[in-house]
């Protein structure tokens, strides 16, 4: 069974917004209609219906009541003390309930109705004392009316004119008053007026029958103003916009609620789609997950020697990667060969030369040393007569004047001495070639950087001619590393340094500077410069601008590996036709790759 390993085509950004817009659309419309059909607070407006019902009676009792005033002003004081704060009562609820419920309606009618009723609730207080002022006034000026006890016995014919006119007239002015307070208007004015008038100045009733007479017009105005009220009207219309508002409300609520009806009917089809559209997808990924179980029970197999080829190839690129550094090591020894070889052949010609001088004279210490046993012989045998002692000893003299004489020794020592130069001298450039090109991994162990630099100017001794070396030592040189790999670095720089400088001559200077963690060594060239199109790519691999044949492309980035290895940096500075300086900053401790006391990944270096 085959499977299809291609990756699903993805889905395109636009496709993803929009599907994600269109899911927020219909969340939204959703969520709007549930809103609008959300169950109000009917509590609260049938209690706001209840205070209009109650606001409604009030108003209508206080009509009433105010309109009985004249006849009746306890009634019209009752209102004031029982109606009144009912209506304030009930129209501080309706403030509150209008919060509750939100109603634009009573907000909007509410303050027009509290004004009028403020205005009416003063007038009703003016109304009801002026009623009950003109009330007084009029029982007063009835009850003057009434006959005194002397007038009633009709004993006392004289005293007529100091009781004042007669009670006939003063009855008449009653009545007379009395029907005027009773109709509307002042149509009975005059007549009032006229029987006034017959009586004397003196009359008890004069003063409150004016009263009376200048007053009840301003309380029939008062009683007609407070009928005439805007505040019915005003209650009247929050009511009627109130129960509009409520109605409509409901009205819009049912709409609401049928268009959520289909709405959902619409997203339950949608729905039912989608689930078609997901059984059929569920379908396709069962049937993919089974070829795909299928395919992975051979994988495990192919994974396991696909890993097994990696890892031989992985063991292959870190022997070749060994061989390489390693190629790169012999190749700067094979540029070094021919000078390294006229160092040699002068410690040579020194062994050469003693050798053959001393070879020169083994015959003669030979025969010497013959004519000297020979002499021992004859001295040891006792009996030798004195003629051949003396020719003997004649021989031996011959033989030692041919050696030399008594500076022989001395001048064989001098030829041993210059031999065992030479051969030390070629023991110290033999060593210095076999530290460096160990194929071994790089021992961690204590270091002296100026070691280091002193052995491999030896070593380059003869690239160095033209170039004058300039030491700048200001710190201690030792630190943890590898020396065979730091001598290389070392070897490597100082090689690209004299051939920068050329045969024209220059200098080169070595300076080192740290502190107790750090260990800083600059080394700066006078040659031609490195030019800033190619400064950024020499630490990279087999990167070189030297002639094919001539370099490998591997020497700065050995160096750069081997110093990171060691925990350390390396950075370069350049000015073409100035010089270049190397900055190498290495810890002093070691880095942390070497906790085992090897640099693992420096094996061939």
């Amino acid at each position: 069974m085959t499977v299809d390993r291609r990756d699903p085509a993805p889905v395109p950004r636009w496709r993803a917004v929009l599907y994600g817009l269109a899911t927020v659309a219909l969340v939204a419309a959703a969520a709007w209609l549930a809103w609008n059909t959300r169950q109000t607070d009917d509590g609260a407006r049938v209690e706001v219906a209840a205070k209009l019902q109650l606001l409604g009676e009030l108003a209508a009792r206080w009509d009433l009541a105010v309109a009985r005033a004249k006849t009746e002003p306890a009634q019209a004081r009752q209102a004031d003390a029982n109606i009144v704060p009912s209506i304030q009562r009930a129209l501080s609820d309706l403030q509150g309930l209008a919060a509750a419920t939100g109603s634009r309606a009573l907000a909007a009618n509410l303050p027009g109705v509290g004004a009028a009723m403020a205005d009416r609730i003063a007038l009703a207080a003016s109304i009801s004392r002026g009623a009950t002022s003109l009330d007084e006034a009029l029982s007063a000026a009835v009850s003057s009316t009434v006959a005194s006890p002397a007038s009633r016995s009709g004993t006392d014919a004289g005293a007529g004119a100091s009781q004042g006119t007669p009670r006939p007239l003063e009855e008449i002015a009653a009545a007379e008053l009395l029907a005027f307070w009773g109709d509307a208007g002042d149509r009975r004015r005059p007549q009032v007026e006229a029987a006034l008038a017959r009586l004397p100045a003196n009359a008890v009733m004069l003063a409150p029958a004016r009263a009376v007479l200048d007053g009840k017009s301003r309380l029939e105005s008062s009683i007609e103003r407070f009928a005439l009220s805007t505040a019915g009207p005003r209650l009247g219309a929050m009511t009627t916009a109130f129960s509009a508002e409520t109605q409509g409300a409901i009205q819009r609520q049912q709409l609401y609620r049928t268009y959520l009806l289909f709405y959902s009917a619409a997203l339950l089809v949608l729905l039912g789609w989608i689930a078609s559209r997901l059984v059929a997808s569920y379908r396709v990924i069962a049937r993919i997950n089974g070829a795909l179980h299928a395919a992975n029970e051979n994988l495990e197999g192919k994974v396991e020697r696909r890993t097994r080829e990696l890892s031989d190839a992985l063991a292959h690129l870190k022997d070749s990667e060994a061989q390489l550094i390693q190629s790169e090591k012999m190749s700067s020894l094979g540029q070094m060969v021919a000078g390294i070889a006229h160092e040699i052949n002068t410690p040579i010609a020194y062994v050469k030369n003693s050798l053959g001088s001393v070879d020169g004279r083994l015959d003669a210490i030979g025969h010497m040393t013959v004519e000297c046993e020979k002499l021992l012989a004859m001295l040891d045998a006792g009996d030798t007569p004195d003629a051949v002692l003396d020719l003997q000893l004649a021989q031996l003299s011959a033989a030692a004047r041919r050696l030399g004489g008594s500076t022989a020794v001395g001048e064989l020592g001098g030829l041993v001495k210059d031999g065992l130069y030479g051969v030390d001298q070629i023991g110290q450039i033999v060593g210095h070639l076999r530290d460096f090109s160990r194929l071994d991994r790089g021992q961690v162990q204590s270091f002296d950087i100026h070691e280091g630099i002193e052995s491999t100017l030896r070593l380059a001794r003869h690239l160095l001619k033209a170039v004058r070396i300039d030491r700048r030592f200001s710190t201690d040189g030792h630190l943890v590393g590898a020396p065979s790999q730091l001598n290389q670095v070392l070897l490597n720089l100082i090689t690209n340094a004299a051939q920068a400088i050329g045969p024209a001559g220059g200098t080169l200077t070595l300076a080192t500077s740290g502190d107790e963690r750090e260990l800083a060594l600059d080394i700066i060239d006078t040659g031609a410069g490195i030019p800033p199109e190619v400064l950024p790519r020499i630490f990279d691999p087999f990167f070189t601008t030297k002639a094919v044949g001539q370099g490998t492309g591997l020497g700065l980035s050995i160096c750069y590996k081997i110093i990171a290895q060691h925990g350390g940096r390396i950075d370069v500075a350049s000015r073409p036709g100035l010089g270049t300086t190397f900055s190498i900053r290495l810890p002093r401790a070691g880095a942390p790759a070497a906790a085992d006391g090897m640099f693992p990944q420096a094996a061939a270096a």
